[in-house]
């Protein structure tokens, strides 16, 4: 048995949390279209006979705008911090900008971790996209000065699993430990709690328009575990009240629509009935402010 921790970084809406879903096989880290969906960095794990895998989906590399901007960018330095492998994701559907050579080559200054590139999303890219890209980045795979070089730079899809298998291979290639790190069977540190949490967050960016997602906030006031049901009650946080006014729906038909969705999900995640009761909260200006980010559990 040989393990590991594994750091999957890359921008915001590059596919990093599904790639480490489509790695694992399981749905761990929610997934949506808006850039920021993933806030926490939320450790996925792969075991079987041989080997165990622990994957680390961080935030998007960002500027920070916002406390929750700083929380964010302070979860992805702590979640790939002495990591075994690192795991750069760009967006292969994107043209590749200066920033973006940039990033990847501050990554591997003085950097001894075994570290991969990921060109994700090529089914949507295509060859005739992909193969310039990859000419143009081979020169990461030479060491030059005090910049590493890349182990390998890996096309794939998340999509139709293009080059996934061949990606996990490499990464188990690299696993040193002799050690188990988490029993078989779990697929995430993360509690039952958080995941309904997240899942909720999930439907609601799926539904919402384009300037209310980032404005929203997830809190857990009631979450009740039993042999055969699940009962959560949660607040969706949004900081105005005409974003309120979105959320809730004409005659309350998006709450609705959101509540919906989330019971299904948690239905099928926990394989119980799910009781689900949602409230829409206004507070003003909560991702710049310390005391309600605690209260959202963005804190540390």
């Amino acid at each position: 048995m040989k393990s590991g921790f594994i750091g999957i970084i890359g921008e915001p809406n590059v596919g990093k949390s599904s790639l480490m879903n489509r790695l694992i096989g399981e749905k761990i880290s929610i997934v949506s279209p808006k850039p920021q969906t993933t806030r926490d960095a939320i450790r996925g794990i792969l075991t079987t006979d041989e080997y165990q895998m622990i994957f680390i989906d961080t935030p998007g590399l960002l500027t920070p705008k916002t406390e929750l901007g700083r929380y964010m960018s302070k979860e992805t330095d702590s979640g790939v911090k002495d990591v075994d492998v690192l795991v750069i994701v760009i967006d292969g559907n994107k043209r590749l900008s200066d920033k973006n050579i940039a990033l990847i080559e501050k990554k591997l200054k003085n950097n001894l971790t075994p570290t991969y590139l990921v060109i994700n999303k090529t089914d949507e890219a295509g060859f005739e996209r992909i193969y310039p890209l990859l000419n143009r980045l081979s020169y990461l795979l030479t060491k030059d000065g005090d910049r590493e070089a890349l182990k390998e730079i890996i096309p794939t899809s998340c999509k139709n699993g293009s080059n996934i298998d061949v990606l996990r291979n490499y990464l188990v290639s690299e696993l040193k430990d002799d050690i188990m790190y988490y029993p078989e069977g779990d697929l995430t540190d993360r509690s039952l709690r958080f995941v309904c949490g997240e899942i909720i967050r999930e439907k609601a960016l799926l539904y919402l328009q384009d300037e209310v997602p980032h404005g929203i906030g997830l809190i857990i006031n009631k979450f009740d575990e039993k042999q055969s049901s699940v009962l959560v009650e949660a607040d969706i946080v949004c900081e105005k009240e005409s974003h309120k006014r979105i959320i809730i729906g004409e005659n309350g038909q998006m709450i609705k629509q959101i509540g919906e969705q989330s019971r299904l999900a948690i239905m099928r995640k926990v394989d119980k009935n799910v009781y689900l009761n949602l409230f829409v909260k206004v507070r003003v200006g909560w991702r710049n402010k310390k005391n309600f980010l605690s209260d959202l559990g963005y804190e540390g």
